[in-house]
């Protein structure tokens, strides 16, 4: 949808719920605590958070703790509610940005300062350290650095407040839509990375603050979305919000037509039946953990022959289509280390033939771009899918989209799912070439 379709949208589904306010208080806490606990689950997921959705419901609800999961997984999960908890307080009165508000949420979600051997965090304070990440290609990104961000948060919170003063919205420059005012402030924010950790979670608290303050409903960013999510950031600005606004319109919409169904009465996800049904699920699959077919030389060829070379050949397909853009471009597929280059087809019944006499832990291709063309800077692009065996499953996973699936040697991935992971990897890869141009 284009973001006139999902404002129109967005508009009208809150013109819905607000004829239905205010909630039954039943209702309303029932809607209320779903919204947190996916919420809680989701957010903390997306930042490598190990816990189930049904063991954070456990946690957050009673307090009840599962074996062998990090102490720090639920010191983050109590601090993200009780942040959560202090957003609804929030929400329902005149709303101003301060640094004392957004510092005290952090200190809210970080609980305690630690430091290891990268950073330094003090929660409730800004950075004493400059940070960075590396994207999936191993490109270091380095954020504003610690001196700066007095400054831009500053500029930034202004920037908010105006928006959100319905006097000065009237002026011609401040009239944006609260989906845009989120959209951008998120982009911005993530842009400064103010705090020497759970900058992300900060970014997804404070754009819903904005949003539910505007009544709406919170945009709860899906851990499976994640990857959609980074792309939608990385091609958004401050001044140019709009992929990021499409992405948590989408997901707004999803969470206002969830609260008109609870305001009605309808029926929303009964997660204590799905809860039960997941640990009835588990239990069956413990039983049959024996039973699980593992690694052989006759399961390696079926999915070579069915999975990874049919994966490598429409990646192949789907990438020449950048082969223009550059001097040279290479196919190389490895087994294992090795790496010969040659044609698929060729490569193909060569390992075929070798996997019918040893086994092997790796199967990946590697497409290779060089020299970008009609540029001064020397330009090597890499896109690699990789099949990873172990002893009782396998994991698919590329470098581009940093996406990973997992696979019992009796399942297989999808015609349909490779093509939708190869748009993916496409729209990425294209994404990281506008850099080089627009530039």
């Amino acid at each position: 949808m284009e973001l006139e379709v999902i404002i129109s949208k967005l508009d009208r589904l809150k013109g819905q719920l607000d004829q239905l306010r205010p909630l039954p208080e039943d209702r309303l806490n029932r809607l209320t605590q779903k919204l947190k606990l996916d919420w809680n689950y989701h957010s903390n997921g997306i930042e490598g958070n190990t816990l189930s959705h049904s063991e954070t419901k456990s946690f957050i609800l009673w307090g009840i703790t599962a074996k062998g999961k990090p102490f720090r997984d639920y010191l983050e999960m109590r601090g993200h509610h009780a942040a959560l908890n202090k957003l609804y307080e929030l929400v329902n009165r005149e709303l101003t940005f301060t640094e004392g508000l957004i510092r005290e949420l952090h200190e809210l979600i970080l609980v305690e300062p630690y430091t290891d051997a990268h950073t330094e965090v003090n929660p409730g304070h800004w950075k004493v350290l400059p940070n960075y990440l590396y994207s999936p290609t191993g490109e270091r990104i380095d954020f504003a650095p610690p001196a700066a961000v007095p400054k831009l948060m500053n500029e930034l919170i202004n920037w908010v407040n105006n928006h959100l003063d319905p006097p000065k919205r009237k002026k011609r420059k401040y009239d944006l839509h609260p989906l845009l005012i989120a959209a951008g402030f998120h982009s911005q924010f993530i842009s400064i990375h103010p705090f020497g950790d759970s900058n992300g979670r900060m970014a997804r608290i404070l754009t819903n603050l904005i949003l539910m303050s505007c009544g709406y409903a919170p945009a709860i960013v899906k851990l499976d979305d994640r990857v959609d999510y980074y792309t939608a950031i990385n091609t958004s600005r401050l001044d140019d919000p709009e992929q990021l606004a499409i992405f948590l319109g989408k997901a707004a919409i999803e969470s206002l037509e969830l609260a008109i169904k609870a305001a009605k009465g309808e029926p929303i996800e009964e997660d204590g039946d799905i809860d039960k049904e997941l640990q009835l699920l588990e239990q069956k699959l413990q039983s049959k953990k024996i039973e699980l077919e593992l690694k052989s030389l006759d399961g390696l060829q079926r999915i070579a022959e069915h999975s990874c070379f049919p994966f490598f050949e429409q990646l192949v397909m789907g990438l020449s289509k950048f082969d223009n853009l550059f001097e040279d471009a290479t196919k190389l597929v490895y087994l294992d280390a090795a790496a010969i280059e040659q044609p698929i087809e060729q490569r193909k019944m060569e390992i075929l033939d070798r996997l019918s006499k040893k086994q092997i832990d790796r199967l990946a291709l590697s497409y290779v771009f060089n020299d970008l063309k009609n540029t001064v800077e020397q330009v090597r692009e890499r896109v690699n899918l990789r099949f990873d065996f172990r002893n009782s499953d396998y994991t698919i996973s590329d470098n581009l989209t940093n996406t990973e699936v997992r696979f019992t040697y009796g399942n297989m991935i999808s015609q349909e799912e490779m093509a939708e992971w190869i748009k993916k990897i496409q729209r990425a890869f294209l994404t990281r070439l506008k850099r080089y141009i627009e530039d």
